[in-house]
């Protein structure tokens, strides 16, 4: 049995059609300053504020790719998780004094494939080639390869640490969304200057900033998961 992992390139697709429009936006935003006339007080505030929503804005791009990639990271996880339950569940059949040798060797068989199948799955989230599931990230996953069908108790240590480390990845996503959110909040403060010596008011150029064009629909991304966590549910029926 195969754990499927396409949950990762639906996010991953839609992360990259989101992050290009909010980018080609703010990179817009920060660029326009067209001034009603050639005084230089007017052109020295300008670009002040121009340097300061450019470096806002950059902040806000770094926020947005944060998000990008826990989120991919927090799919993942889930995946993993469902595959833990299943294999606590094979490791308490396989444990029953009513099972016989070659009950036992079927309940091995699949064991090995979900939990190979969960070794491939934190070897390939990644995001531009680089490994999210990594002590770089803090959400280093150890100690797949040394789960046993007959120690329960491993089992349950490492679905706690799945656990703990997929509350680690929504921490810093909702950390990068605030980020985001207040970034923006004084962007359009900036703007709001600006537009008293520019032609075009940099607040209508905030507008074109819309909040689904920075974070990820939650609905969408809870969807996605839901499908992968039933992809698990269908492929273990299907053994």
């Amino acid at each position: 049995m195969t754990i499927s992992s396409s949950s990762n390139n639906q996010i991953l697709n839609l992360i990259s059609h989101n992050k290009n429009a909010t980018d080609t936006t703010l990179e817009k935003l920060a660029a326009t300053r067209e001034l009603t006339g050639a005084d230089s007080a007017n052109l020295m505030i300008s670009d002040a504020l121009a340097s300061q929503i450019s470096t806002i804005s950059q902040n806000v791009q770094n926020a947005n790719e944060t998000v990008s990639m826990y989120q991919i990271a927090d799919s993942s996880l889930r995946a993993m998780s469902a595959g833990t339950e299943r294999l606590n569940d094979l490791s308490v059949r396989y444990n029953s004094a009513s099972v016989n040798s070659d009950q036992k060797a079927m309940l091995q068989e699949e064991f090995d494939a979900i939990n190979q199948s969960m070794q491939d799955i934190a070897n390939q989230t990644t995001y531009n080639g680089i490994n999210l599931l990594s002590e770089s990230y803090g959400l280093d996953v150890s100690g797949l390869s040394t789960l046993s069908i007959d120690d329960q108790q491993s089992i349950g240590d490492f679905s706690q640490s799945i656990a703990s480390l997929s509350s680690t990845a929504s921490s810093r996503i909702n950390g990068a969304t605030s980020d985001i959110n207040n970034a923006l909040t004084t962007i359009t403060n900036l703007s709001s200057a600006d537009s008293q010596v520019s032609q075009t008011p940099l607040d209508q150029k905030i507008a074109q900033i819309n909040s689904d064009e920075i974070k990820l629909s939650a609905s969408v991304l809870s969807q996605i998961h839901q499908n992968s966590m039933m992809q698990q549910s269908i492929s273990a029926l299907l053994v």
